[in-house]
């Protein structure tokens, strides 16, 4: 009779926290909207438009790690097309969007590539003052970002372009690089999302950035 008892409660503990799971993806328009925006983005502008509506959705929900994840993406990505003072503005921006998504998702792969990039995008501002500084702590939040997740293509690609910008002279440049972007692209043909609205992107890139260093 204990057994059953036993058995029952931990029956009733996994319905609930299937059932909290589920409450989890559940997501709003302006949500969705921002992730097609996002999904074909190519200009400032495009990445803008995401950002509203990224920000838009969390007037309903603020907890919704993913939210926070895509409005870091989306500044990271506008701070690699910035200079100067800029970067650092639409950097502070992702980190913002970075620390709020970490604090809702612990020990998160996707989260610490997001980290990574963040750092490698503020080294532009001036690459002789800051380049050992930020490479540093880029390289440090995507080697955090492959133990969570060892199979998670995004860090492997994030890997990837860390040593394609790395001086040849210190171990980096294209050669170093190119085993590196073959073994992501490898990584992304096995990677199954956890659901359509999981981090999914950078293959298409991935394989742009690897035929460019063939050529």
């Amino acid at each position: 009779m204990n057994f059953i008892k036993i058995l029952l409660v931990i029956c009733i503990n996994f319905i609930f926290q299937f059932t909290l799971n589920a409450q989890d993806l559940k997501f709003n328009a302006e949500f969705k909207k921002g992730l097609i925006i996002l999904d074909s983005a190519t200009t400032t502008e495009d990445f803008l438009k995401a950002i509203k509506k990224f920000e838009n959705s969390l007037t309903t929900d603020k907890k919704n790690w993913l939210t926070y994840y895509y409005l870091g993406i989306s500044n990271s990505v506008i701070a690699f097309h910035k200079k100067g003072k800029e970067v650092d503005d639409y950097c502070d921006k992702a980190e913002k969007y970075c620390n709020k998504a970490d604090s809702l998702q612990k020990n998160n792969s996707e989260i610490y590539v997001l980290k990574s990039m963040i750092e490698a995008a503020r080294i532009a501002v001036n690459p002789i003052k800051r380049g050992q500084k930020y490479s540093s702590l880029s390289a440090k939040y995507n080697v955090q970002a492959l133990k969570f997740n060892p199979n998670n293509p995004r860090a492997h690609l994030q890997k990837a372009r860390a040593i394609l910008n790395t001086p040849v002279a210190i171990g980096g440049g294209p050669k170093k690089a190119k085993p590196l972007y073959e073994a992501a692209i490898e990584k992304y043909k096995t990677f199954k999302p956890e659901h359509e609205f999981f981090p999914n992107w950078g293959l298409k890139e991935a394989k742009l950035e690897l035929k460019k260093i063939n050529q």
